[in-house]
């Protein structure tokens, strides 16, 4: 009798492994093979090397980092350091790819024919996806990423879920910072040294956008301003492309560039604006409201993204809670001065963000508060112009003379003693003339 339990026993135990091998099988078989970048991927890879920092970002958005092992020389994000670099995405070093034994390699359309064939040759299969342009082209990497590593089913859906989630938390902090009814840019230098910014509808515009605050330059079709000279009725030599960033003066600026542990700034488009008699008394750079973001980091549509939208509108919001204390009267706290996050906030709940404006961590009020525009440095609030280590603005809402926040008289100009948000040299918008520009003299144009 015993020995009849015992078969028994046995016999179902086998039949229960049969079925989850079964099922396993049939798990396996509905997501591998799959064909993704011109890549055969037969089953599910466990060690990716990854040659393009966008498509890395990505990956991480979606939790396959710990297949990661390799790496080229653009996948600079901090959480990557710790794997080894293999070269420039399109001539990796070869014999040190092929000793991390991957068996997938992600491309862009930059990998030479020659690093394709000898990585084919060795039966490592190289997946060559393209950057994305749009926001469709970013849904298209997101669903392409997961296939590749969690199979046509359950990956594709992942993907596609992973991207969702992304744009449903970018448009939640969009919709938390509507209030915010300033202007700001982004500017960076091409390698003729021209001032440029982001183009209409691209990606990196895309993420600007969500920040809240007008870009100035929004409407703009391609990226470098025209070098030409302008010629006044008085015979006065202007270059255009000074002549729009003066007059569109945005009340922040976004630059690409970065700033070293040590408050050295690093930034050629930043040197070339601060070198400019007339362009350096902007509103944005006299009043210090500046902010150092790579322009890399536009291009980068997953934990980056989250990372720089989140930097953007702390930098954003602290003028305007320091904005609201002014008309209320009252003093807004004291925040303790803290680096623009690493790496945002995984689980951050939209309606939370949209109440207290993604703030930094507060602490009790400082015996002293700093000079407007004071930067902050390794947590001490300076007024040298010391930086944080990503260059973000720690104050940069001035509030001057008996300033009293928005006007309603004057359909939102700010008001001061003469009832003018940015008057004379800063051709900022006057209170009195409804928003409208004033030339040096703060004469309305």
């Amino acid at each position: 009798m015993k020995r009849l339990v015992s078969l028994i026993l046995t016999l179902t135990i086998l039949a229960s492994c049969a079925v989850l091998l079964t099922a396993c099988g049939d798990k396996e078989s509905e997501n591998f093979p799959v064909s993704v970048g011109g890549a055969e991927i037969t089953a599910e890879p466990k060690r990716v090397v990854v040659l393009n920092d966008a498509f890395a970002d990505i990956l991480l958005y979606m939790g396959y980092d710990t297949k990661l092992v390799g790496r080229s020389v653009d996948c600079d994000q901090q959480i990557l350091s710790i794997l080894p670099s293999v070269g420039y995405a399109a001539d990796p070093a070869l014999d040190t790819l092929t000793k991390l034994e991957p068996d997938l390699v992600i491309a862009d359309e930059t990998i030479s024919e020659s690093a394709k064939n000898k990585l084919g040759a060795q039966n490592i299969p190289v997946a060559v996806l393209n950057r994305a342009a749009t926001r469709d082209d970013i849904k298209q990497l997101y669903i392409d990423l997961g296939s590749a590593l969690g199979g046509k089913s359950t990956g594709s859906k992942k993907g596609e879920e992973s991207f969702d989630k992304l744009f449903d938390l970018l448009s939640d902090y969009s919709s938390a910072t509507k209030n915010i009814v300033v202007t700001d840019a982004y500017l960076y230098l091409d390698e003729e040294g021209n001032y440029c910014t982001f183009v209409k509808d691209s990606v990196e515009e895309m993420l600007l956008s969500y920040n809240g605050a007008m870009n100035v330059f929004g409407s703009k079709t391609s990226p470098a301003f025209h070098s030409a000279d302008i010629t006044d009725d008085q015979g006065n030599v202007t270059q255009a492309d000074e002549m729009y960033i003066r007059y569109a003066n945005p009340t922040y600026l976004f630059l690409d560039g970065t700033v070293a542990k040590d408050g050295t700034i690093t930034s050629p488009v930043y040197d070339k604006l601060m070198s400019d008699s007339n362009l350096k008394n902007i509103t944005a750079l006299k009043q210090k409201r500046v902010t150092f973001i790579p322009r890399k980091n536009f291009l980068r549509p997953g934990v980056t993204f989250e990372e720089t939208l989140f930097t953007m509108i702390d930098v954003l919001n602290k003028d305007e809670e320091a904005a609201e204390a002014a008309s209320s009267g009252t003093t807004a706290p004291t925040a303790a001065p803290t680096a623009a996050p690493t790496q945002a906030p995984k689980k951050a709940e939209p309606t939370k963000a949209a109440a207290t404006k993604a703030p930094a961590t507060e602490a009790p009020a400082a015996e002293e508060t700093p000079d407007d525009g004071a930067i902050v440095v390794d947590g001490e609030v300076t007024d040298d112009g010391a930086v944080t280590d990503d260059g973000a603005v720690a104050d940069g809402g001035e509030v001057v003379d008996n300033n009293a926040g928005y006007e309603g008289d004057n359909n939102g100009g700010y008001e001061g003693d003469n009832n003018v948000s940015y008057e004379g040299e800063n051709n900022g918008y006057a209170g009195e003339n409804n928003g409208g520009n004033v030339d040096e003299n703060g004469n309305s144009i």
